[in-house]
């Protein structure tokens, strides 16, 4: 083999393994001329932007590939020393926009090639998927604030029995001696108004204690097999007849096959009354509310949901509802116990209450439990049926 043969296949070797090298790269590989002509467009980048490499290469401009404005900054930094040297972008987070239209973030590392003379003739850059790992930190940090909210319940659960139970006695002894001063008092006594605002707000501290003493109780329940369709239908029973329920509509849409779940009925009947209350208070006593329970065969979890049409959850107050005393409610309107309690009451079932909700559309409370084991799915008409 002549020298110059032995060059050329060399050279050819050498083109076939860097063909590979950029071919394989899980990353995206974009390659453009000065021009902005697409010119290498590697499997990675289809994968990330939808594109094939025959619809980018000398098609479609790298400027498409980037919200308006963007693909002009990448090069101002790639020509100013202050974001890795001249002709080098560090990794930088940005978004790209996919053949759909989607805005996808990456990160992107960038450099400039030169030719022999030190004239730019083109931009490489690897383009690395930020969706996993954005999914990661977001599934991290609700992990992480899961946690805070779980001790932060168990402290506060403490605490909320001792000053339940130091404030009760006192506060009976108000209650009965304020309504005996009550009954004493001539019909015309100017002091029987008075009384009777003593009586009214010591009857509402009553039931805040009532509320501490429920949300301290929570504590592990005995497990038994719990009808779920029952236990909501006897819970909406106390709550339909309600002046407050009149003008909502209930739908039930409840499997009527549904297998027994593994739970104390008593604590979970609590759970559903207090979710349909304040969905209620989320409608101001008008609007729509569905119930629907399901079994996820896949996941072998019973799946009940409480949707409503009320004004939504603002999302910076998602984080917060299940925080004990958090709410939004005027003054004397509620304790901001109630979801508490069924978020600790859910947790000691091995679950948690998913919330997701639009601001003016509604909000969807989801609550998954598992089955109990060694029973069969409820006969169709034995437990409360879909309405």
């Amino acid at each position: 083999m002549t020298d110059q043969k032995r060059i050329e296949s060399e050279v050819r070797e050498a083109n076939e393994f860097f063909r590979n090298l950029i071919s394989s790269s899980v990353d995206g590989i974009i390659a453009a001329d000065m021009k902005g002509n697409i010119f290498i467009f590697n499997n990675g980048a289809e994968n990330l932007t939808g594109y094939t490499a025959e619809e980018m290469i000398d098609r479609i401009h790298i400027t498409k590939l980037y919200p308006e404005g963007v693909a002009k900054e990448i090069m101002k930094k790639l020509r100013s020393p202050e974001h890795g040297g001249v002709g080098k972008l560090n990794p930088s987070q940005l978004n790209l926009v996919s053949k759909k239209g989607e805005e996808i973030p990456f990160q992107l590392s960038a450099a400039l090639i030169y030719d022999s003379e030190g004239k730019e003739t083109a931009s490489v850059g690897i383009f690395t998927d930020l969706r996993p790992r954005l999914a990661m930190e977001r599934k991290l940090e609700q992990t992480h604030m899961q946690l805070v909210s779980s001790e932060k319940l168990a402290s506060l659960g403490k605490l909320a029995a001792g000053i339940a139970h130091e404030i009760n006695n006192p506060l009976g002894g108000i209650l009965i001696y304020a309504s005996l001063m009550l009954e004493d008092l001539p019909p015309d006594d100017d002091k029987r108004q008075d009384l009777a605002r003593i009586i009214q707000e010591a009857g509402r501290c009553k039931e805040i204690v009532k509320s501490l003493l429920e949300f301290a109780r929570q504590s592990e329940p005995r497990m038994e097999p719990v009808d779920i369709n029952l236990t909501i239908t006897e819970g909406l029973f106390f709550l339909e007849n309600q002046a407050f329920f009149h003008n909502i509509r209930i739908i039930k849409n409840l499997e009527p096959s549904l297998p027994f779940a593994r739970g104390n009925a008593s604590q979970l009947k609590q759970v559903f009354m207090n979710i349909t209350v304040n969905a209620a208070e989320a409608m101001h006593g008008s609007g729509t509310l569905t119930i629907a329970t399901s079994f996820n065969r896949g996941r072998r979890q019973i799946v009940i949901e409480f949707t409503d049409t009320g004004e939504g959850i603002p999302e910076e107050n998602l984080t917060r509802i299940f925080d004990p005393f958090f709410t939004t409610k005027a003054i004397g309107k509620g304790t901001g116990l109630g979801l508490s309690t069924a978020y600790g009451i859910i947790e000691g079932h091995g679950s948690k209450i998913e919330v997701k909700s639009k601001v003016g559309v509604g909000t969807t409370f989801t609550i998954p439990l598992a089955p109990y084991p060694e029973t069969q799915p409820i006969a169709e008409g034995h437990s409360g049926a879909a309405a």
